[in-house]
C-alpha cells in the first residue's frame, strides 16, 4: 500500500466498503492514524497533523513524539496488537505542536484483510487533557492543605513511612521536627480568622524559605506543622535549621495591615536506621515539643530518651 501521508481514507478497502465504519471513525475519535504491519504510515488524519505538528512517516516517529516514560509501553502496545490481533489501550503524555502538555488515550485496533490476515493497525486517539488535569487537581486536594498548599497529614505520613524504609536501606539518618506556633489562638481571637489564615499562609512561605528542596514541610492541622530533613549527618546540622526558623519567625509580621510578632516552638528527633517506627517518632517529637512549651517556648528541643537508673 502507498505510504503517501495525504492518502484518502476512501482508498482503504476496509474503509470504502463500509459506510458505517467510515462515519464512525470520522466522528468517534479526535485523531486517527494507520500503520502497516511493518510500522509504515498508511494514513493520518488532518487533525492528527494539527495537534502533533507533523505527519509521521512511521511508527517510530510517533514513539519519539510522546514523553520518554511511555515509549516502551507504546512499543509493547504495537507488538501486542500484532501478536494477539486484539485491541489494547494506553494513556500517555506528549507535547503538542503549540508546546503544550497534552494527554492522549490511544487504542490500537488490528485490521484484517479479506483473507483474514493482519494488514494494518489503526491508532485512534482521544484528547483526555481536561480529565487528567481534573484528576491531578483532585489528587492535590486529597494530599495537600487547601489553605497553605503544603502537604497534609496524609501525605506527610506516607512520606515519613518511605523515609523509614529508605533509612534502613541506606543506613542514613534523617530528622523529624514538629512545629507549633506560640499563642496562635490569640492572633485568631484578637485579629480575626482572616488575619489568622493569611498569617498561616505567610508562615508557610517563610519556613519554606529556610529549607532545602529535598526537605518536606507539611501542615498537620491548625497551627501545627512538621518538617522532615533527609540525609542529615548530625544534630548540629539540624540545630542550624531550627535556629534559622526561629530567627525567621521572630521577624515582625505585617498581615492585612496588622503588625505583630510571633514565635515558634519545636520538638526534634533523629531517626537512625532501624531505630523506630513512625508512631514512635511522632511520640518522641511530641514529648520534645511539650518540654519546650514547659520551658517558656520560642525554642527547640531534641528528644532525649529517659535512661533507666
Amino acid at each position: 500500500m502507498s505510504q503517501k501521508t495525504d492518502l484518502d481514507l476512501a482508498t482503504l478497502s476496509w474503509f470504502q466498503n463500509n459506510a458505517f465504519v467510515r462515519q464512525f471513525i470520522e466522528q468517534a475519535w479526535d485523531y486517527f492514524c494507520t500503520f502497516d504491519v511493518h510500522g509504515n504510515l498508511t494514513y493520518a488524519s488532518k487533525s492528527f497533523g494539527q495537534v502533533v505538528g507533523f505527519i509521521p512517516k512511521d511508527f517510530q516517529q510517533i514513539v519519539d513524539f510522546i514523553d520518554s516514560e511511555y515509549r516502551m509501553d507504546l512499543y509493547k502496545m504495537f507488538i501486542k496488537a500484532l501478536q494477539t490481533y486484539r485491541s489494547n489501550k494506553l494513556e500517555f503524555r506528549a507535547k503538542s505542536a503549540k508546546e503544550e502538555c497534552i494527554w492522549l488515550e490511544c487504542t490500537a485496533i488490528p485490521i484484517k484483510n479479506e483473507q483474514g490476515e493482519l494488514a494494518e493497525i489503526s491508532f485512534v486517539l482521544h484528547d483526555i487533557t481536561l480529565r487528567k488535569n481534573e484528576e491531578s487537581r483532585l489528587v492535590a486536594m486529597a494530599f495537600h492543605d487547601p489553605l497553605t498548599g503544603l502537604p497534609n497529614r496524609r501525605l506527610f505520613k506516607d512520606h515519613l513511612q518511605q523515609m523509614l524504609v529508605q533509612s534502613k536501606q541506606t543506613n542514613r539518618a534523617f530528622a523529624l521536627l514538629y512545629l507549633d506556633i506560640d499563642d496562635f489562638k490569640i492572633v485568631n481571637d484578637t485579629m480575626g480568622h482572616d488575619v489568622g489564615d493569611a498569617f498561616l499562609q505567610e508562615f508557610a512561605q517563610r519556613i519554606q524559605g529556610c529549607l532545602r528542596e529535598v526537605d518536606m514541610f507539611a501542615r498537620m492541622g491548625g497551627d501545627e506543622f512538621t518538617i522532615i530533613l533527609p540525609t542529615v549527618d548530625c544534630e548540629e546540622h539540624v540545630s542550624s535549621v531550627a535556629e534559622r526558623i526561629i530567627q525567621c519567625v521572630e521577624q515582625p509580621w505585617k498581615v492585612h495591615g496588622r503588625i505583630f510578632r510571633s514565635t515558634v516552638s519545636m520538638g526534634i528527633t533523629m531517626c537512625h536506621s532501624g531505630v523506630a517506627d513512625a508512631a514512635t517518632l511522632l511520640k518522641e517529637v511530641d514529648i520534645a515539643l511539650y518540654q519546650v512549651k514547659g520551658k517558656g517556648r520560642n525554642h527547640y528541643q531534641f528528644f532525649r530518651p529517659i535512661k533507666d537508673k
